[in-house]
């Protein structure tokens, strides 16, 4: 059985990947093809792509390309990923419901209470 690789990411960079997708996705957070090692496209499709879809976004967003380089381990010929909030499935068909490669966690704020500060070095400092 192979491990499921995980990620910590803030949400900020999942949402970088929504804005650039081609057109909104209501399914999951965001859809890309992988084409090869240095080619990701940011549309899922199965059949021909439109050239004006046709735009290679690897390199602009560094999640995205280690999402990719992970899909090439399990599918060395690429294929579509779906993002969640939570995970990263790849397909290999369109009805197929994915298979989960990667599990995603988000970075989450701490509140961290306010420093205490020494009241005596204070009173005598006056």
């Amino acid at each position: 059985m192979l491990d499921i690789l995980q990620f910590r990411l803030n949400p900020e960079e999942l949402d970088q990947l929504r804005i650039c997708q081609v057109q909104p996705r209501s399914d999951c957070h965001a859809a890309f093809t992988v084409k090869s090692p240095g080619v990701v496209w940011p549309v899922a499709r199965w059949g021909d792509t439109p050239v004006e879809e046709r735009i290679n976004v690897r390199g602009w967003f560094p999640l995205l390309d280690k999402m990719a380089d992970e899909l090439l381990i399990w599918q060395p010929r690429g294929g579509c990923i779906f993002i969640y909030r939570d995970r990263a499935v790849y397909r290999t068909e369109r009805a197929s419901p994915g298979v989960l490669f990667l599990q995603l966690e988000m970075n989450r704020l701490m509140a961290v209470p306010p420093r205490q500060t020494d009241l005596r070095r204070v009173s005598t400092a006056t």
